[in-house]
């Protein structure tokens, strides 16, 4: 049956009960380079006590230093939610949390976030915060450009991909700043090629106080958070703490896709003598949510049960709810020292790690009806290559474990020389320990409840291998990245920074049953690449700015290319792009603008190809062929129509066109169709919304647009997603020390669909949906 949130269980989230805080010994993030001299002096205070300011209340990490307000310039620029700073270098958004509580869901992870932002695009399907959710870059996809936390890289150990709702949510989250483009030399990642994600989280108070929040809202939705600032301790020579606690549970959107979570962060700021500071943070998260592994619902199954089709209550069908359930624990710290060795030599050392564990319990194919289980259909190609489905018509299914660690340290040095240079310098260390990665099989229909699990022998007879064993793997990297970037103030108005990065990555797996190809496999390969950067900034008066990018990218190969009976590390390379960028910014008195155009040329791109070998029969084929061309043009504006009242739209256009190519792999002719727009690209994105404030009053409404893309490459008809709007109105009242919101979210209850996941054949492709209309109420109390 369904978890619902009633009685005790409904008064305790509600009271914010905080469950114990983990603290684990780790490490911690220099800023993102990119952003890193403006967001390291942030210091607003996430201040919460019984006099609030009304002009300036309970928002977390103040980033109003990352935007440099022109002479002339009021309060506009500082009520946009998206903006830039006239000292940036690419294209660039921050959004800063007063931003995000008025705009998004409180219950929201990063990726809503992001959507405030010029071409950025992604929807949560299970709600807001209430599942995994992806978004998309200027085209890019998760796992081509890099997502940071207070600097820190991070992602997947198997590939630099994310999972929205496992480490950071937004409570957790200060500000963020989109970089469009991958940055100076000293912007950590291993895809930098497509941009960076900045993530900041809130800042800690020099005073005491704290706050309650409250949320309840569609779907049997609840959350409470809980944040308490420790103030300045004299007996600790002025350090001060922040403590925030989360809890989260809902039935979800989706059906039968209930979801609880918790969060537990702690950040401290330590003054040392000289002049020295020492920071420490330490976030633990958990997750549990009823879903499929490959979830996603075909055409037949919304036409019976709905868009929000996902899972049900009877054990004969693979989406039954009883099957399916993901648990994800992690956790995340840092140590980062900064300090002034002399007066022109500053020091920024930060030590990180953080640890991620994925139990998944999963039917195989949730597009399965129970006629295709019991006739087998489509088993022996899709589901069990080479291999016999379950007997008797029994549903098939796995169980996943995934655990990593990583471990990193990221060292800044900047030093002052004369004719106003300076050299900002460092290294990023950093290795992945992954294991064990494994998948077993298992008949979901006689295992349900039950330990041990029901083996099912599905998998194609292999010596010496278990039938129902697909994967047994350990893997993990080793990767150094030197950079120096030399900023020289050539005058008052104009600054250039040319800048070079070495990287070089060691990949290494050790798998008897290794993943996809169930060879064994043990081997290592190292890829090294060298980039370099420029930049310009001209300011053309004290509030108007322009500035100028080329720079090189690249995204290295993942393990992915090992997990083939005959991996060819040798062979690949990188994959590289490079780009072209000019913008401006303008900060006006009533008026605010931003605008870029951007060329960015992507080569190398890995491809695969299926080839017979006669030993081995159909074996897969990594290569690197094409690539594309990413080219369009960004604005943002804000207009402050009265003192209470501003405006503002934001918008883009982006192509994203594949690149062709042909070659021959071992006798078989690759053709790569170039000038279509790459799948799951939007063509273009807008937003557009008005923002009214007085004493006690806040309104908004916001309304996003995400343009034409396609789900399959090639721009097949079929696969045409047109473009959707979702418009989201927002009332704020305020009083003494509380604060009380309602919200609706997708206010005209739009429910096009989002994206695609072609299927072995149309039948089973997978649609994916706007989660229809939906609201939260919250209360606030500052103490």
């Amino acid at each position: 049956m369904r978890n619902s949130l009633s009685g005790p269980r409904l008064s305790r989230l509600l009271c914010g009960s905080a469950i114990g805080l983990a603290l684990t010994v780790g490490a911690a993030p220099a800023l993102a380079a990119g952003a890193a001299d403006a967001a390291a002096a942030s210091s607003g205070a996430d201040a919460a006590g019984p006099k609030i300011d009304q002009e300036n209340p309970d928002y977390g990490r103040q980033v109003s230093e990352l935007v440099v307000i022109g002479e002339g310039s009021n309060g506009g620029q500082a009520t946009a939610p998206a903006k830039s700073s006239l000292q940036a270098t690419e294209p660039q958004t921050i959004i800063d949390r007063k931003a995000i509580d008025q705009f998004i869901p409180t219950t929201a992870d990063y990726t809503q976030i992001l959507n405030l932002a010029p071409s950025m695009s992604g929807t949560s399907f299970n709600g807001p915060g209430l599942g995994e959710a992806k978004t998309v870059l200027r085209g890019f996809k998760d796992g081509e450009y890099n997502i940071t936390y207070d600097g820190i890289p991070w992602g997947d150990a198997n590939g630099p991909t994310h999972h929205s709702t496992s480490f950071f949510p937004s409570s957790t989250i200060g500000a963020v700043v989109v970089d469009r483009g991958p940055g100076n030399a000293g912007q950590m990642g291993v895809a930098n090629f497509g941009g960076s994600v900045n993530l900041f989280s809130p800042e800690v108070s020099h005073d005491m106080g704290g706050s309650q929040l409250v949320t309840y809202g569609s779907w049997n939705t609840a959350m409470a958070v809980t944040k308490l600032n420790t103030g300045d301790i004299d007996k600790l020579n002025g350090a001060h703490f922040l403590f925030n606690f989360q809890e989260l549970q809902t039935d979800g959107y989706l059906s039968h896709n209930d979801a609880k979570g918790y969060n537990q962060l702690v950040r401290g700021v330590i003054p040392l003598p000289e002049n020295w500071t020492l920071t420490v943070l330490a976030t633990w998260n958990q997750t549990r949510i009823h879903t499929n592994d490959n979830a996603g619902a075909t055409l037949t199954q919304v036409a019976l049960f709905g868009k929000n089709f996902a899972l049900d209550t009877n054990p004969a069908d693979p989406t039954y709810y009883g099957y399916n359930f993901v648990t994800k624990h992690t956790w995340f710290n840092y140590a980062k020292l900064n300090g002034d060795i002399t007066p022109k030599t500053h020091v920024d050392n930060t030590a990180y790690s953080y640890y991620y564990k994925n139990d998944t319990e999963s039917s195989v194919d949730p597009t399965l009806s129970p006629t295709d289980i019991a006739n087998k259909t489509g088993l022996a190609t899709t589901l069990v290559p080479g291999g016999k489905a379950v007997a008797n018509g029994d549903i098939p299914g796995y169980t996943k474990l995934n655990v990593y660690k990583i471990y990193g340290d990221i060292l800044h040095l900047d030093q002052e020389l004369p004719w106003g240079v300076t050299l900002k310098a460092g290294v990023w260390l950093e290795t992945a320990d992954t294991g064990p990665r494994a998948r077993y099989d298992y008949d979901a229909t006689l295992s349900f409840n039950k330990s041990p699990r029901v083996v099912d022998y599905r998998q194609k007879v292999l010596p010496g291998v278990p039938q129902y064993l697909e994967y047994l793997q350990n893997s993990g990297w080793h990767q150094y990245e030197p950079f120096l970037d030399v900023e020289w103030k050539v005058n008052d108005k104009l600054t250039l920074t040319p800048g070079i990065k070495y990287i070089s990555e060691d990949i290494h797996v050790d798998a008897d049953v290794n993943q996809k190809s169930r060879q064994p496999f043990h081997g290592s390969h190292t890829f090294t690449q060298t980039l370099y950067f420029f930049t310009a900034n001209y300011k053309i008066q004290d509030n108007w700015s322009a500035y100028a990018q080329y720079a090189t990218g690249f995204l290295l190969p993942d393990i992915s290319v090992t997990q083939v009976a005959s991996p060819n590390l040798s062979d690949l390379n990188p994959q590289k792009s490079t780009n072209y960028q000019l913008g401006t910014v303008y900060h006006g008195g009533r008026v605010t603008i931003d605008a870029d155009v951007y060329y960015i040329d992507f080569k190398n791109k890995l491809q695969t190809v299926t080839v017979t070998d006669p030993v081995l029969g159909l074996e897969t084929v990594n290569f690197n062929l094409g690539g594309a061309v990413y080219k369009g043009v960004e604005g943002v504006v804000t207009y402050q129509a009265t003192d209470r009242i501003f405006v503002f739209a934001n918008g883009s256009l982006n192509s994203a066109k594949a690149q062709g190519g042909n070659t021959t792999i071992d006798g078989v002719p690759v053709v790569i169709t170039g000038g279509k727009q790459i799948s799951g690209a939007p063509e273009s994105t807008a937003a557009i919304g008005a923002y009214y404030q007085d004493e006690h009053w806040i309104a908004s409404i916001s309304d996003k647009y995400t343009g034409e893309s396609w789900g399959a490459e090639g721009e097949p008809a079929a696969y045409k997603i047109p473009g959707y709007h979702s418009t989201d109105l927002t009332l704020v009242y305020r009083f003494d020390r509380y604060r009380i919101e309602g919200a609706i979210y997708n206010l005209f209850d739009s429910q096009k669909v989002t994206s695609i996941k072609p299927g072995k054949t149309v039948p089973y492709d997978q649609y994916y949906f706007q989660p229809e209309r939906n609201y939260q109420v919250s209360l606030k109390v500052n103490f």
